[in-house]
């Protein structure tokens, strides 16, 4: 049987500037087949979904110290009992900063590591599948 994966839903902020934050919603997505990324989408507008792929140790180092180079980079914000976290995103069209609940995000990772444990994602890769799709294209 196939594992369907794991979601979570939470609302983010969208920092605007100094003191305008954008709610918007936000969908963490993690299956076993890719085991080693972690789906972003953000609901910019019901007509404007935004998509990223994130390393998941990217973010889960990310929940206790500055992690990440390059496009993303996730950082934890204010004290351990009330943490938030920043996820910067980078692209050529500009750069998004999106805060929201490390708690949240922190127990959602631990169900995706009792699935794929940590260092043994290799295992769960379908080395085939993946040069057949990528020869395909």
């Amino acid at each position: 049987m196939e594992f369907p994966g794991l979601e979570l839903r939470i609302r983010m902020s969208l920092v605007a500037g100094p003191d305008l934050r954008v709610f918007v919603p936000a969908r963490l997505y993690y299956k076993s087949t890719d085991p080693y990324a972690v789906q972003f989408s953000f609901d910019v507008t019901p007509d404007d979904v935004v998509r990223w792929m994130v390393a998941r140790e990217v973010l889960d180092q990310g929940l206790t110290a500055p992690a990440g180079i390059g496009d993303v980079k996730v950082t934890p914000i204010g004290p351990h009992w009330n943490r938030c976290l920043w996820i910067d995103l980078q692209s050529l069209d500009g750069h998004a900063r999106l805060e929201g609940p490390a708690a949240s995000v922190k127990a959602w990772l631990a169900k995706t590591f009792e699935v794929v444990p940590a260092g043994r994602e290799s295992e769960f890769v379908d080395i085939d599948t993946f040069l057949d799709e990528l020869l395909a294209h």
